[in-house]
């Protein structure tokens, strides 16, 4: 489903994605998920995402800056430089601090409910192997379904083969 269509009372779950395209300059789906995070800031979407989605999405943030700093695209060089040049890091970790303000800023608004609780490390085992998921997004299903949560934001179409959920995308 189209993600600007999205409205109602029912809580959606927010993804990293949404998060990601709406940091990154060059997302094709930017000015929509910017749009709807808009209309979460504004009170009329009944949102939550959990610290997981934030512990992703800073990592994501950080990982995307460090590659930007570094001109390169190779993984470990990545992580090395965060884990050892304080210039990177710094550099880096402002994309990062961002975005924490950034949901801070929502949460203490409550506009966006954050759940900190995560799902069991047993059952996304299991959510992961019946629908062919990799662990992160098990768990985001796994806290969506503890919480009684049916609709997600999300770039992400792996999630549409889940049954019981709806997912909203953007559509750029």
């Amino acid at each position: 489903m189209n993600l600007k269509e999205f409205q109602g009372v029912e809580v959606i779950y927010i993804d990293s994605t949404i998060f990601i395209s709406h940091h990154s300059t060059d997302a094709a789906d930017r000015k929509e998920c910017t749009a709807f995070l808009g209309a979460v800031e504004k009170g009329g979407i009944n949102a939550a995402t959990s610290s997981i989605t934030i512990d992703e999405t800073v990592y994501i943030l950080l990982k995307f800056k460090a590659a930007e700093i570094l001109n390169t695209d190779r993984h470990y060089k990545i992580l090395r430089a965060l884990r050892h040049d304080k210039h990177v890091f710094d550099e880096a970790w402002e994309v990062a601090q961002e975005h924490i303000d950034y949901v801070d800023a929502l949460r203490s608004k409550e506009r966006l409910q954050i759940i900190t609780q995560t799902a069991d490390p047993i059952a996304v085992g299991g959510l992961a192997r019946k629908y062919q998921l990799l662990p992160r997004d098990a768990s985001h299903l796994g806290i969506m379904r503890n919480n009684l949560i049916i609709n997600i934001a999300t770039n992400d179409s792996n999630f549409e083969r889940i049954e019981g959920i709806a997912v909203w995308m953007p559509r750029s």
